[in-house]
């Protein structure tokens, strides 16, 4: 039977007292690198678990991409080839960006030549109203010449287009008259016949700065159709005279001329009459 003290409460204290005087002993710490490597290694512990885990879910809803080495390869080979065909493309670019600058270079320099060229055809224009002006009156001023005629023969008809021009710078209008004298054959013998207009009616003339002749018809134009038992008749229209001239510069004058039956022109001789002068005279040879 084991023996209780007379006092608990001393033996207590007692205890305590020598538990408090006892040596204590000092925890041991870990060093710090040990602690710091353990650390960097559960962090990619935690990472790679993370990687393969976030992997793992992709490829069970089907979201990784299934990617062969063939494909890999075929990708591969179209990047290369996007590569040189871009590559290709920046040196055309480059190409056309020198060409651009010579061509604009070029533009440059001709605007101003063009510009020199207008200030040169100026100062000579400038040049030319000063020595006209220095030049005395000339006595041919205002002289009427044919410039061309034409002549053509279309049926029973002739047609004809005649340019008129006066020379210098005339103050007046010039009033006058065509006229038409043509050598030929007619029943075997030589003979010289005056034609005179076919009348057209309805056909309108050509408007010219120097001159209008509205009654005469347009050359080109279809003639009316002649029986066989006559031939066009010459007359004139309503308007007037349609070989009358008035103009001042120039005028184009054409028309239509009545050929008698059975006569064959070879030549047609034009004159401009001015109360009944000849002011000029043009021959023209008609092809057969």
């Amino acid at each position: 039977m084991k023996r209780r003290p007379l006092f608990p409460a001393a033996v207590q204290r007692r205890r305590r007292l020598a538990a408090a005087s006892a040596p204590r002993a000092e925890p041991t710490r870990t060093p710090w690198p040990v602690r710091a490597g353990a650390l960097l290694l559960i962090l990619a512990l935690g990472a790679a678990l993370g990687s393969g885990l976030y992997e793992w879910v992709r490829k069970v809803a089907g979201l990784a991409p299934q990617v062969s080495a063939s494909d890999a390869a075929v990708l591969l080979a179209e990047r290369e080839r996007l590569a040189a065909e871009l590559q290709a493309l920046q040196g055309r670019l480059n190409a056309a960006d020198g060409r651009i600058e010579m061509e604009r270079a070029a533009k440059d320099k001709l605007e101003a030549e063009l510009r020199a060229s207008q200030k040169e055809v100026g100062d000579l224009r400038n040049d030319l109203a000063f020595f006209e002006q220095l030049i005395p009156a000339d006595p041919r001023m205002g002289q009427v010449s044919i410039r061309s005629a034409e002549l053509e023969k279309q049926g029973t008809a002739l047609r004809y287009r005649v340019l008129l021009m006066r020379s210098g710078r005339p103050s007046g209008e010039f009033k006058g008259t065509l006229q038409f004298s043509a050598v030929g054959t007619r029943g075997g013998a030589t003979a010289t016949v005056d034609l005179q207009p076919l009348v057209e009616p309805a056909a309108p003339g050509v408007a010219m700065p120097g001159g209008v002749r509205p009654s005469a018809p347009v050359l080109g134009a279809p003639l009316p159709a002649a029986s066989a038992s006559e031939s066009p008749a010459a007359a004139t229209p309503p308007g007037g005279n349609p070989l009358a001239l008035s103009f001042r510069q120039y005028q184009r004058a054409e028309g239509a001329l009545a050929l008698p039956a059975n006569f064959v022109p070879r030549t047609v001789t034009v004159r401009v009459l001015e109360g009944g002068a000849v002011r000029s005279q043009s021959t023209v040879n008609l092809v057969p």
